[in-house]
Formats: C-alpha cells, structure tokens, sequence
C-alpha cells in the first residue's frame, strides 16, 4: 500500500505553555477518505523529539508525498525546515502544502524549490483525488483545488468542489494518540473539534474571506452529539474546545447541540463567538448555556473604537461588547475578549480606548478575562492588506520571511516611537492581567510567574506606563526561548 506522510509543524509559544497541544485537526480532516486505499503517517513535531529522525524513516520508497500545513508566523519557519529536509532525502518526493497562507500566495509559496504542490480549498476530495493521481502517474491537470509545477511553470486548476461536510466520514482519530492532544483547560483535559467551517461576515483584517469565501458551512447538531457520545465512550473525554470561527450563526443549530450536551455531561467551551449573536439570546437561552456547563466563549471585540470597529466592517459597536459582558455576568460563563492595536490610520487615543476598554470589562464582570491584546498584521488576501501597502507597508518577498509574524510581532512601519512602545508593552503585558495562565499553562513555575507579575501588568495598563520596561524585555526572552 502506498504511503502519505502528513508534518504538523510547531505552532509557537501557546502549545510549549500549554499542558499538551491540541488535536492537529487540519491534517486530520484532508485524511478523512485516505485510510480506505493509502497509509498515513502524521508526524506531529510538536511530540517528536527528533523529527528529522522520523522523516528519515518513514521516508520509504511507497511514499506518494509529504504533505504539512502552515499558518502566518512561526509554522511557516517549521515546515520549510522539514520540506527543505524531505527534499535533501529525496528530491523525487512530491511536497505538497496547505493552509491559509499558502492558499492567499501559491506562487510565492512555489517559488521556494522544496514545495511542489499547493492544495487550496476544502482539502478532502482534493487531497484524495491528489494521491490517486500520484498513485497512477496520471496528469495533475486533472485534481481540482491544487497549483503545481510543470515544466518552470505554475499551473492553477479549478477551485475543488465544496465538501459536503455531513457526508463526510468523522476524523481518522486512530492515526493518532488521543491521549497526547488533551490540554486542560480549567483542569479539564479538552478534545478540539470542529462544528462548523468558514464566516459568512467580511471583517477586513481576516483571512476567511479570502480564505472560506464567507462561506459558513455546519456540521448537523445530531452527527455532532452522536460523534461527541462515541469520543466520551472510547477516550474518557471530559471536555471540548469547539474551534469554530462563529458557534452561534444558527441559534436553533447551537440550542440543539447545548442541550445534548447537557444529557451528555460534558465541559465545554468555544473558540468563536460574536457579541452580537449572543446579545440576540434570551434568558432561557442563556441559563441554558450555564447548565450545559459552559465554561468559556471567545468573543473578538478588536477595538475599543467606533470608528476602528466601522473601517474594520465588524459590524459591531463597543456599546454591544460592552452589553454583552454585562448580560454574561449573571451566568457561570466566562467571556474571554480578543483586541488588537495598530489598525491602519489608529490614532493614539483609539489605543488607549482599546486598553481601557479592556479594563472596564475585567472590573465589570469576575469572570471576564482578556485573551490577547495582539498588534494588527497585514494579513495577504485581506482588504487591509492592501490598505497597508498604500500606507507605505512592504510584505515580505520570500515565504520564509513570513514566519516573524504574529500578534506578539510589530511589522507595520506606522507604529512609531511611544506608540510602537505601548503596543510592545501591551500585547506582552495582556497575557497577565487576569488569571488565564492559571488555567492554561502546564507548568507551576510558569502560573506562579504570572500570578506575581499581574499586579504590574494592570498598573500599566490603568496608568498607561509602558517606561522601564525592564520586565518586559525579559518576559520577552523566556517568551522567545520558551517558543522555541
């Protein structure tokens, strides 16, 4: 039988804190319908000690391709090291890439000589028809939904068909170990798992657009119990991390699946939320939630500014984010809040209203905890994107280049001088002004540093003191060696 080998490269700073990473659901959604005619292999970096050593081996002559993802920032770095390395093994070996960065730049992915392939679009079919393809020599010209090489030259084909995802069979868990993808959160070992795909909204600083084409896809609320039942059944899982862009576009969808759960017994929390769609709930609704044991819910309110919010077309208003943390504080709920500074044309006041608002969530609600303040990143294929070139922005010209990048990284020329410093300061101090490392993070010594740092991270953030930032400089080095 002839063999697939799917990389997940290392993710960066949040899965080295973590008590272990989570589920590498990319590679194991494109391998739902290989198991049936191929061999798979995922090799998780993340896990292995000494990748270069499992590539090595499993790198036998019926491997049809090595495949891996990247998103923006430190992925990139990751899987052009391995690439690189497939290719110095054996250059006959296809390299074939996916993920949202390679999808919005195939040709500048392409241009690098280890990558051969890119899949964009549902990877499913795509990847399978990609194998078959490898399998019986035929043309490529042939798989929907890839950009190739031939002959120095870069061929696109037709988008792939849209997978109907319902139809699809569930995740191919045995090519992993569970039990090694099961980080808690709140002390409660979670399983991440997708219920739904894509965003039908048109934020412009967001890659979904471009990405999912405002597509939002749902997995049927009776297929998700019945799949969470059997996960329960076979790995004793006591919680899930649903890792939707936005749980609650159908309302009626959601009901039916927090009320299994609630029959079910689990945990859970979601990474997506918009203050709108839960400011459309009711009472009922919401004592509901707190019954299914909702634990947390993820809600991207980015700025503290009206105008940022209207130019960013989130179609949302700081008085809604406001309200919606105020309507959570009655339920055993908690609201985690992501923001980011240094939006195009941002003036300084409109940071400080950011930063502000954040303190006022976290002093109106107990349970209220701010899961990022983050610097803006001209994201390819997004409107701002090209906003931030007129504004003077170069984006990188080589794939590798692109792996610097990251909310905790500034890489627009407009942040300047005390501005660039407050950014600094604030995407670094965010991560303590509230009591989420407690929850997240694997090790004692890093919980207890946090816990003792907080009272000046919140000094800094209510009197806007980023000078001597002594503590900052060095918090940025353990971040750095702990990232790697």
């Amino acid at each position: 039988m002839k063999k697939i080998i799917l990389f997940q490269p290392i993710v960066g700073l949040l899965d080295n804190i973590k008590s272990s990473p989570g589920l590498p659901l990319s590679l194991l959604s494109v391998a739902k319908l290989l198991p049936k005619e191929f061999e798979v292999k995922i090799i998780d970096q993340r896990l292995v000690t000494d990748w270069r050593k499992e590539i090595r081996k499993e790198l036998t002559e019926d491997v049809l391709f090595f495949g891996t993802t990247a998103m923006l920032g430190p992925q990139i770095k990751f899987a052009c090291h391995a690439s690189w390395f497939v290719k110095k093994i054996n250059p006959k070996i296809p390299v074939v890439w996916g993920g949202p960065l390679a999808s919005v730049l195939p040709e500048q992915s392409l241009a690098e000589k280890y990558i051969d392939i890119i899949v964009y679009g549902d990877g499913e079919i795509t990847v399978l028809e990609l194998a078959r393809a490898l399998k019986n020599k035929t043309s490529l010209e042939q798989v929907g939904g890839i950009f190739f090489k031939q002959a120095e030259k870069i061929i696109k084909n037709p988008r792939g068909e849209a997978v109907n995802i319902n139809k699809m069979p569930d995740l191919p868990y045995h090519l992993v170990d569970i039990q090694k993808y099961l980080p808690k959160r709140g002390n409660i070992p979670t399983l991440d798992m997708e219920t739904s795909r894509g965003c039908p909204f048109n934020c412009r600083f967001c890659y979904n657009p471009a990405f999912n084409l405002r597509r939002w896809r749902a997995y049927d609320a009776d297929l998700i119990l019945s799949r969470i039942k059997n996960l329960k059944k076979k790995f004793d899982i006591k919680g899930v991390w649903f890792v939707d862009d936005e749980f609650f576009i159908d309302l009626e969808r959601a009901r039916k699946i927090i009320e299994g759960l609630i029959e079910l017994d689990m945990k859970w929390e979601i990474q997506g939320a918009r203050a709108d769609s839960i400011l459309a709930m009711d009472d009922d609704y919401l004592r509901l939630l707190e019954k299914s044991n909702c634990q947390q819910i993820n809600i991207g309110a980015e700025s503290g500014s009206n105008r940022i919010l209207e130019m960013t077309e989130k179609k949302i208003t700081t008085a809604q984010i406001i309200a919606v943390n105020k309507k959570l504080k009655p339920y055993n709920i908690s609201p985690w809040f992501y923001f980011m500074l240094g939006f195009p044309g941002e003036t300084e006041i409109e940071q400080k209203m950011t930063i502000h608002l954040a303190m006022q969530l976290l002093r109106e609600n107990p349970n209220t905890k701010i899961s990022g303040i983050g610097c803006f990143t001209p994201y390819p294929g997004t409107d701002l994107f090209d906003e931030a070139i007129k504004l003077g922005y170069q984006a990188p010209k080589k794939l590798l280049e692109w792996s610097t990048y990251g909310v905790d990284q500034i890489n627009i020329p407009w942040l300047k001088g005390n501005m660039r410093k407050r950014v600094e300061a604030v995407q670094f101090a965010s991560f303590f002004v509230d009591n989420k490392p407690e929850g997240i993070a694997g090790s004692w010594i890093i919980k207890l540093g946090a816990k003792l740092y907080r009272p000046l991270a919140r000094f800094r953030f209510q009197h806007d003191f980023y000078a001597f930032p002594l503590d900052i400089y060095l918090g940025n080095l353990i971040k750095k060696k702990l990232a790697k």
